[in-house]
């Protein structure tokens, strides 16, 4: 019996997007691209490239696409299994890639706001680089499964919860570390930090 073959141009164009996203940043900065892929294991990523980081970092900035690009297709992989099967229009990925881009920037402006407001600027900044370093590299670790839950192995219920699961454990380690960095500054200001979580965190 012949396996049926589907082909769905929508999805094989974000995947072969992303994948070129995701080579430009490595020919942008070869050697940051490396240690940027041992961030889980190694902080040494964070604290050698925070001291050179700027806003709008080229690096960041494209890794940051490839982000919301990933984080939309897997939301939209996640929708479908669990809740309706639907089509999905290129317009359509594209307004909730942005929406998913625009939400993350705005909680990051917040967060400097916060900073400037009482006068903690780089405590701010470093925090921040932290967290986007951490979606970048959620971004990345979702392209090659995203491919896999499309094309490999459609419809798996299991490899799908695998991935939900994974993906909240780096976003929880980013936290984590985060934490940890600054546990005695935040155990003198446990009641604010307790606020910006329920604020900025927990509340989006």
């Amino acid at each position: 019996m012949l396996r049926e073959v589907l082909f769905n141009d929508l999805y094989t164009t974000i995947i072969v997007v992303s994948l070129a996203i995701t080579v430009s940043a490595k020919l942008i900065n070869l050697n940051r691209f490396t240690d940027f892929l041992r961030l889980i294991g190694n902080s040494n990523y964070l604290r050698i490239y925070f001291k050179d980081h700027k806003f709008l970092d080229p690096f960041d900035v494209v890794l940051f696409l490839n982000f919301c690009i990933n984080g939309t297709l897997i939301g939209i992989l996640t929708y479908s299994h669990f809740v309706q099967k639907e089509e999905i229009e290129p317009l359509l990925f594209l307004k909730l890639a942005a929406m998913l881009g625009a939400g993350m920037l705005l909680k990051i402006s917040l967060e400097l706001g916060v900073g400037y407001v009482f006068d903690i600027q780089k405590l701010f900044h470093s925090y921040v680089f932290q967290q986007v370093s951490f979606l970048n590299f959620l971004g990345v670790f979702l392209l090659p499964l995203n491919s896999l839950l499309i094309f490999g192995a459609p419809n798996s219920h299991t490899l799908l919860v695998v991935v939900l699961v994974v993906s909240g454990v780096i976003l929880c380690i980013g936290l984590i570390k985060s934490i940890k960095l600054y546990q005695k500054l935040l155990i003198n200001n446990f009641f604010y930090f307790i606020l910006y979580l329920c604020t900025l965190e927990i509340g989006p």
